[in-house]
């Protein structure tokens, strides 16, 4: 799944590279768009069509949606009843469920803001879906950054001149800037997936590493590898990205950083 996220050339490729991923680990899916306190169906899979209007035009309040809401307010997955009460009567009706199912919200989350909920019933496996859900968001994040207007090649000589104004150097501070953006949305990623996969596969070290107010104990390896590629692949390429993957890792003790025990060394310097 992740090489053929890799070839995703669109933001909207990875919107359907992360419903069709999602229906390995959950039943019919759903993604939605966020925008403000504003929800806008963007795409869906295997809910029963019920005569409405398509999914792609529906558009509702988070006001109305408690659990859509909280998942927003904190940027954390959400489980819930799939009522009107809990996900809104607009999106109750556009993708029908059985009495009392469960419905599961994961968060996409670019530059500390979820832009979009991956929606998801029957989910066999959460850790994999968050997984997912933020691979997806690191992914259509460079893709953005890419495809936005407003990143333009540098101009023809002939096309553009201002006298007394180098406007080579004024295109390239501004492929420096891209590039620093780029690298640290890769940043972000690496950190939100290596530590989701600990999540997902070392789930009884992290807990027990709570336990025991040590998880840098219980996770030496995961986390000192995740360390040297961290540094390896993005400190030492650019100066100024932030150690993500430190902020990643405290989710994991609950932003409580006694929990790492003494010999975790804290922030990558």
């Amino acid at each position: 799944m992740m090489r053929r996220l890799r070839l995703c050339c669109s933001t909207e490729e990875v919107a359907t590279w992360v419903l069709d991923s999602a229906a390995s680990f959950g039943g019919p899916a759903a993604l939605f768009e966020v925008m403000g306190a504003k929800l806008r169906g963007v795409r869906s899979r295997g809910f029963p069509a019920n005569g409405a209007k398509p999914f792609e035009e529906l558009e509702t309040s988070s006001d109305g949606a408690p659990a859509f809401a909280h998942s927003i307010q904190e940027r954390e997955p959400v489980v819930a009843i799939g009522t009107e009460s809990e996900i809104s009567p607009h999106i109750a009706g556009a993708l029908p469920l059985a009495p009392g199912e469960k419905v599961y919200l994961f968060p996409m989350v670019i530059q500390e803001k979820v832009v979009a909920i991956l929606y998801v019933t029957q989910a066999s496996d959460r850790g994999a879906l968050e997984l997912l859900a933020g691979a997806a968001a690191g992914a259509a994040q460079i893709l953005a950054a890419k495809q936005s207007p407003g990143v333009r090649q540098a101009p023809e000589p002939e096309l553009i001149a201002i006298e007394g104004v180098d406007m080579q150097a004024h295109v390239g501070a501004a492929v420096s800037d891209i590039r620093r953006q780029a690298i640290q949305s890769r940043a972000r990623w690496f950190a939100r997936t290596e530590v989701a996969r600990m999540r997902l596969f070392r789930s009884g070290a992290v807990e027990k590493g709570r336990l025991e107010r040590n998880i840098y104990s219980a996770l030496k390896p995961e986390i000192e590898a995740a360390r040297r590629t961290y540094r390896q692949d993005y400190l030492e390429v650019s100066a100024g990205i932030a150690d993500y993957l430190h902020r990643e890792l405290l989710n994991l003790a609950h932003d409580d950083a006694n929990l790492f025990g003494p010999e975790y060394h804290g922030r990558l310097g």
